[in-house]
């Protein structure tokens, strides 16, 4: 699958012409996406997202967290299971940061590394 690729948030040009993503590395940008979302700010489908509410507590809890990480990545059909998860919190700055490890349905896996799920 080909997407457009997005460099925080925005479309990347090149020389005028906009860059396309595919293969591991659009499956990636796809789940930076979902993390990003908002469960439910997404108007056309109110289901993709990640629900943050167990992000932005003051006493964070990494297991409710994971939780809530593995179901929002679990949107994408092409995730068969989330193999790991490690937590980075700055409580100072409120900036929570995530590796991944994704196993895929053809049995392959893929690792995302720093992925910002913004605690505030």
């Amino acid at each position: 699958m080909k997407s457009l690729k997005l460099l925080n948030g925005d479309l990347v040009l090149t020389n005028g012409e906009i860059e396309l993503v595919d293969g591991d590395d659009e499956l990636k940008q796809n789940l930076e996406v979902i993390l990003k979302t908002r469960l439910g700010e997404f108007f056309l489908d109110e289901n993709i997202g990640l629900d943050r509410t167990n992000l932005l507590t003051k006493q964070f809890d990494e297991e409710l967290a994971h939780y809530d990480i593995v179901e929002a990545l679990m949107q994408e059909d092409r995730v068969k299971e989330v193999s790991e998860i490690s937590f980075n919190l700055d409580k100072y700055k409120r900036i929570l940061t995530v590796n991944l490890s994704v196993t895929k349905i053809d049995g392959t896996t893929i690792e995302l590394e720093g992925v910002s799920a913004d605690a505030g």
